[in-house]
């Protein structure tokens, strides 16, 4: 395949270089501290998502076949198996939509795979968010709208 680095590799020197060399530097104008922050942030995304996109894409596209009760086999590369998804959480929308799954279990197989869905979505563009949602599932007092009874109170 290809010669090292991988694009993983070089996100990451890139993104390094950003955080050690960059950052202290333009520490002082706030709107290139920003920018170069939310660079670095965009860098971190797609490392995971180049890490963990394909395995992501498989599992989710063997939840909808048990969803669906069907056995559409896994398309051969990675942007065939995405827009494949595409289609079929299209699909599953409009079936939503639709109240196909109207008298579904709450926690039936529809709300877990777009839970597991969502998780994985999480893991990818914001993981320190999904860590403090399973905190806050794990420990409610931590919720910060634990307890409130009206939002205009």
């Amino acid at each position: 395949m290809y010669d090292r680095p991988t694009a993983t590799e070089l996100l990451d020197a890139a993104r390094m270089h950003l955080e050690n060399a960059v950052i202290p530097v333009v520490r002082e104008n706030r709107k290139l501290y920003f920018q170069t922050l939310v660079a670095i942030n965009v860098m971190k995304i797609v490392e995971r998502e180049l890490d963990l996109g394909y395995d992501h894409a498989q599992a989710e596209w063997e939840r909808l076949n048990a969803l669906e009760a069907v056995d559409t086999p896994l398309p051969g590369s990675l942007s065939q198996i995405k827009a494949g998804l595409d289609d079929r959480n299209n699909t599953l929308a409009d079936q939503i939509r639709a109240g196909d799954f109207a008298g579904s279990d709450k926690r039936g197989p529809l709300f877990d795979h777009l839970l597991t869905t969502s998780i994985e979505q999480l893991t990818v563009a914001n993981p320190r968010f999904l860590g403090k949602m399973q905190q806050e599932m794990q420990d409610p007092s931590l919720d910060a709208w634990e307890g409130r009874n009206d939002l205009d109170a």
